[in-house]
């Protein structure tokens, strides 16, 4: 799944990036499509050269490495230099097994698989953000956004937010078109996650598009069919902020 869906975003970013950079992401403040563009193939090469040389090329992390001028590229030549990071982001993934160990960011994933996932989602994602500066974005494919969500909670809020979401409530999430299934139970210490069917205190029903892009706050819960407390949907976007 991961490779076919991580050329497909990649592609359809090269297209976008041949175009008007200078328009506006309309869900993102101050981000144009050349921001995304850029900031894509910056992780692209940051997790690129971690990978080859074994340990994080930077011990202040993508952001603080991407935001150094040095790193910068030439966004005259934009669509070029993102052409190249991506393929040799590519070629450096994928020569591993899926189960080979390689350096990851994360403390409980230390396969290739990882960055299998996390850069297809990461392009997948961006895809969507830089397609929503032309015209009305094409949504997530259905098994690679129940993919996604399920590394939201069980990567980014388990190891980045664990407790932020802490207190009390049940939220459902249901997937419409592709089996896909959340039950988020709020502890003192944090939140569960299984794939129950069940009653909580408010259901979100969509597509599995939306409900990625609901947890990735690129949406609203306005596009999905709620029931209950919607209150709880309002605190899930505005403590779990990765």
């Amino acid at each position: 799944m991961y490779q076919p869906a991580f050329d497909d975003a990649v592609n359809r970013i090269l297209e976008l990036a041949s175009g008007d950079l200078g328009r506006s992401i309309p869900h993102i403040p101050d981000w144009t499509a050349e921001s995304a563009v850029t900031h894509v193939g910056l992780v692209f090469s940051f997790v690129q050269k971690s990978i080859s040389q074994g340990s994080a090329l930077s011990d202040q992390g993508v952001a603080g490495w991407a935001n150094d001028t040095a790193n910068q590229p030439d966004s005259v030549n934009l669509s070029t230099w993102f052409e190249g990071v991506a393929g040799e982001l590519r070629e450096t993934i994928w020569k591993h097994s899926p189960e080979e160990t390689v350096w990851t960011s994360s403390r409980t994933f230390g396969t290739a698989k990882f960055w299998m996932r996390r850069m297809t989602q990461e392009a997948a994602m961006h895809r969507w953000d830089i397609e929503s500066a032309y015209q009305e974005p094409k949504g997530i494919e259905p098994r690679l956004a129940v993919d996604g969500i399920d590394e939201f909670y069980g990567f980014f809020v388990s190891e980045r937010l664990p407790a932020v979401f802490a207190g009390n409530g049940t939220l459902h999430l249901h997937a419409v078109d592709v089996d896909g299934e959340w039950m988020i139970t709020r502890n003192s210490d944090g939140i569960d996650v299984d794939h129950s069917h069940g009653k909580g205190d408010v259901a979100a029903r969509g597509t599995a598009s939306n409900l990625l892009l609901f947890v990735w706050r690129r949406q609203g819960y306005d596009v999905l069919e709620t029931f209950g407390d919607t209150s709880l949907l309002e605190e899930h976007q505005r403590l779990l902020q990765i």
